[in-house]
């Protein structure tokens, strides 16, 4: 062996020894860097010939496992989507406050009741008819505050999605960069292992918005794809948009996630090649649309239902029964019929006058079964007939008003007894809402009582913009109804045959209910109106208010519960009692004493009432309480299984991240062996190159 031979055979074992000691130190100095892999340098022998001439790095690759990897991103996915809706869930659970105290939903409706029995006991008390308005206030606050707040954390999390997608940019653009500069570094022979960690950190933290999956091409870069194939960074880059709307409301119609692709030499974005929303299935992103268009609109609309049944039912009694005095005139709702509309009443209501002291001046008893192809107008007339001048009912734009043509004297419209009047299953003065207690920002139903054959009665010309979707903003089909024809019939086959018919069958139901039907395999969808045009008649009510379609007529009938304003100022007004239907003119019909109507709004507490199903709740017979209740506990579940649920996620998270510990993080005990190792190496190649030196200088010193 020539001495030029062992000078670079010590060379080469220094320089070995060196990359070495760093690729050990750069481990060490990362021992307690989240997520780090540690690098391990490779050696092969260099060859001249045949001959073995030294040494030299191959390569210093990261010790990773590609199955943990993908398999640690996957479940930081999982546990970071259940994360999130932990955390709205906790918040959830703040603003429903302790179901045992009396400040909870539940809690506030026993004191509505509590307050009812003690006006039964005293009817004529005005401080107990005003306390238990107040608690109708109370409950009704609730009710509001809880609908209004769950708008508030969806756009919290519309909020959130904004800044996340943001982010999510970021990392891709991140990791688009680092890919040609650790393809030139693998090209020169360079060490590329500091680049892959940024890299592998990138896509770490983007597993945590977004489940991710990961292919290496042939140079060495990285393609990123979700779990479900749509392209994220491959030969260009895609930018994620979305703008969060300023105020979410229930009606609020979120905009969906947009791919674009990103020019690679401009940097500008191009035109949207799809909607991501559908295809994101863990991760933060996740978890937010899920709280944002499933989770907490489900609870939006069982708190909707609560709300419309308890103001359904309250106003229901309320209308039958009567105060005393009576008013001098009752103005119902808007209920966007027409006056040529037909009546579809069925049974008998009386229509009564009386005086300052309850005395009947004048009656008629309508039996709407002896004019069933009668008209509203055909009502008043007969109304109006009957009542010789005492009283008038009018009907104008959509309201019913009866008053007592003397301001002394007062109104009562009453259910007759064992005949009761029903249009939709609702008595002429509550069909109208004449002697509501409650109002709410929408109509507590919305059972129309119109059939198919009827005139529909909207203007001509007007629009309507139907949209079905999915969770995630994700458009399924749109269609503007322009209106035509002149039956429900009409509007109905326009609908079934136009892009929303692939999807659904529309219909009305026996009682004028507007019915939206998936058809087999259409999947997850929902109705909403974006905008509406359409006006029935004068009423200014449009065929989405008319018919209740939307998001917002799932939950607003909880918006703004109060009690009527003219009750409010004046507690007399409140119906504690009931109409005498023995009582003819000249005799009493109410008196101040009488606690029927007190007594048929209490037992209310015990009666069994038909709920729908609603958001995760199935259809049920229960009390209110009984379904208050059961709305409280399907939000406990909610929250319990998310708790659990992350805390499997996790537990799988934290399993998964000690496996890939074992593989690929740093110890300590080892890096110093290493080290160790590396010095000694070192060391030998340096005395080499001094046993060089020696013996050129006794060769030199010989010559």
């Amino acid at each position: 062996m020539s001495i030029n031979t062992i000078i670079s055979h010590s060379l080469s074992g220094l320089f070995t020894s060196q990359a070495g000691l760093r690729t050990t130190s750069n481990n060490v100095a990362n021992v307690n860097t989240p997520g780090y892999a540690r690098q391990e340098m490779q050696q092969e022998v260099i060859v001249s010939g045949t001959k073995a001439g030294g040494v030299k790095v191959s390569g210093i690759n990261r010790v990773i496992d590609e199955f943990l990897v993908d398999a640690k991103r996957a479940a930081t996915s999982e546990a970071d989507r259940y994360a999130v809706e932990r955390e709205f869930h906790n918040r959830l659970e703040i603003l429903l406050g302790n179901p045992t105290e009396n400040d909870s939903l539940g809690g506030k409706l026993d004191n509505v009741y509590r307050e009812l029995a003690e006006a039964a006991i005293t009817p004529s008390s005005t401080t107990l008819r005003t306390t238990t308005i107040s608690a109708y206030d109370e409950y009704g606050k609730e009710l509001d505050y809880l609908t209004r707040e769950i708008q508030n954390l969806r756009g919290e999390a519309s909020n959130q999605l904004d800044e996340l997608i943001d982010k999510a940019n970021t990392l891709l653009e991140r990791i688009e960069r680092l890919n040609p500069l650790i393809i030139q570094q693998q090209v020169m022979g360079n060490d590329a292992g500091a680049l892959e960690e940024q890299r592998a950190q990138a896509l770490g933290q983007l597993s945590e918005i977004i489940d991710i999956s990961t292919s290496k091409t042939s140079n060495g870069g990285i393609q990123v794809t979700t779990s479900s194939g749509v392209m994220l960074l491959g030969t260009t880059r895609m930018e994620l948009q979305y703008n969060a709307p300023g105020t979410v409301t229930a009606e609020t119609n979120f905009p969906p996630i947009t791919l674009h692709e990103v020019d690679p030499i401009s940097g500008e974005t191009g035109l949207s090649r799809g909607e991501l929303g559908g295809n994101i299935l863990s991760g933060r992103l996740k978890g937010l649309l899920d709280m944002r268009d499933v989770i907490l609109p489900d609870m939006a609309a069982e708190i909707g239902t609560l709300a419309s049944a308890y103001v359904d039912q309250v106003n229901a009694i309320h209308n039958a029964n009567a105060a005393y005095p009576g008013p001098n005139s009752l103005v119902g709702d808007n209920s966007g019929l027409l006056a040529n509309d037909l009546h579809h009443f069925t049974g008998e209501a009386v229509f009564a006058i009386t005086d300052s002291q309850g005395n009947v001046v004048s009656r008629v008893d309508v039996d709407f079964d002896s004019f069933p192809g009668g008209t509203i107008n055909d009502v008043l007339t007969t109304v109006n007939a009957g009542l010789g001048g005492n009283g008038t009912l009018s009907f104008v734009d959509g309201v019913m008003s009866f008053t007592a043509n003397n301001a002394t004297h007062g109104v009562v419209i009453a259910q007759t007894d064992g005949d009761p009047s029903s249009r939709s299953g609702r008595g002429f003065s509550h069909f109208f809402g004449m002697n509501d207690l409650l109002t709410s920002r929408v109509p507590a139903h919305f059972e129309t009582g119109v059939q198919l054959g009827d005139n529909h009665g909207f203007t001509p010309g007007g629009t309507a913009n139907f949209v079905l979707g999915r969770p995630g903003g994700n458009t399924v089909a749109e269609y503007t109804l322009t209106i035509a024809g002149t039956s429900n019939n009409d509007i109905l086959n326009d609908l079934n045959s136009s892009p929303l018919g692939t999807y659904a069958v529309f219909s009305l139901s026996a009682n004028g209910e507007f019915i939206m039907t998936p058809k087999a395999g259409a999947g997850d969808i929902s109705l909403n109106v974006t905008a509406d045009t359409t006006s029935r008649g004068a009423t200014g009510i449009s065929i989405s208010r008319f018919f209740g379609i939307g998001h917002r007529y799932d939950s607003d009938p909880a918006r703004d519960v109060r009690v009527e304003s003219r009750i409010r100022e004046d507690a007399a007004y409140l119906a504690l009692g009931k109409f005498d239907q023995t009582a003819v003119v000249g005799q009493s019909a109410l008196s101040v004493g009488d606690q029927a109507g007190a007594v048929a709004l209490q037992q209310l507490e015990t009666r069994q009432i038909a709920f729908e199903a609603s958001g995760g709740l199935t259809s049920m017979n229960a009390t209110m309480g009984q379904y208050a209740s059961s709305v409280l506990a399907d939000f406990g579940l909610r929250s319990s299984a998310a708790h659990d649920l992350e805390s499997d996620s996790s537990a799988l998270l934290d399993e998964l991240t000690t496996r890939n510990a074992d593989i690929s993080g740093v110890n300590l005990d080892e890096e110093l062996s290493d080290m160790v190792i590396y010095q000694q190496a070192y060391n030998a190649s340096a005395r080499l190159l001094t046993v060089a030196q020696e013996l050129y200088d006794a060769l030199l010193r010989v010559v």
